[in-house]
């Protein structure tokens, strides 16, 4: 819309404002079927390239487990804690990840969507089989807590991919201390894949489109400073980062 902000304070401040208006649009965006086109993909991402990000995903994560395995073992940490068992898919729409990535190497997968009709849909396009080693919950995430992540036991990765967009700076802050907060102790993983600004547009900006643009619907494209200032919000470290055509992929730990 042209505006612009003199500081990341005045950005928060004019979020706020609209912050309910934004979610009520977001959600009957959603509703009325997202991005739209004639296949789940279409409607989830607005385009075909669901395969190819998540064989992008898988290899990011093949890669951190194997860093991760060799840095544990490094600092003699106790082999008990490097464990598979539990991963969280926040923001999980139809399911594609835990499909194409997660199931791939975590026992179970609490998938955890805002939207009661995603989430049905998810249990069908994953299978009985696959769905038996899922716990489905409804929470958007503005809402999130520890009660709503399905589970009390830790958590050894946490997925957060193309959800952030949707939310405002402060609430981006609280979901991932939260998330942070519910992470197996020294081992757990958060990871985060989001859109950066590309092609034609300045890396050193941020985009917002607000339900008064074309769009009708609330969506923020942050560069990779601005993500950075987030997380460092939020008490959480970078590691590894995987610059995407699109996308910037960040592996996350809590600071100690």
């Amino acid at each position: 819309m042209g505006n612009f902000y003199n500081s990341h304070a005045e950005l928060l401040v004019s979020q706020a404002a609209q912050r309910e208006y934004f979610y009520a649009k977001n959600n009957q965006w959603w509703q009325e079927g997202g991005y739209g086109g004639s296949t789940d993909d279409e409607e989830m991402v607005g385009d075909e390239t669901s395969s190819s990000d998540c064989l992008e995903g898988l290899a990011f994560l093949d890669g951190l487990i194997q860093k991760n395995n060799k840095d544990n073992k490094d600092k003699n940490i106790n082999a008990s804690l490097m464990q598979h068992k539990l991963a969280v898919d926040v923001g999980a729409g139809l399911g594609r990840v835990t499909k194409g990535i997660l199931l791939k190497h975590y026992d179970e997968i609490h998938l955890v969507e805002g939207s009661s009709a995603y989430s049905k849909r998810s249990k069908i396009k994953l299978g009985k089989k696959k769905a038996k080693r899922c716990v489905f919950t409804q929470c958007y995430l503005q809402d999130i807590n520890s009660q709503t992540l399905g589970t009390d036991r830790p958590i050894d990765l946490i997925w957060v991919q193309w959800t952030l967009q949707y939310l405002t700076d402060c609430d981006v802050i609280e979901c991932l201390k939260i998330l942070a907060e519910s992470l197996r102790p020294v081992v757990g993983v958060l990871v985060v894949k989001e859109n950066r600004p590309f092609g034609l547009q300045r890396e050193d900006r941020f985009q917002m489109d607000t339900p008064a643009g074309e769009y009708s619907r609330y969506d923020i494209t942050r560069h990779d400073a601005h993500h950075r200032l987030l997380f460092r919000m939020a008490g959480l470290t970078v590691g590894s980062t995987e610059r995407g055509e699109e996308t910037n992929t960040y592996e996350l730990r809590v600071e100690k």
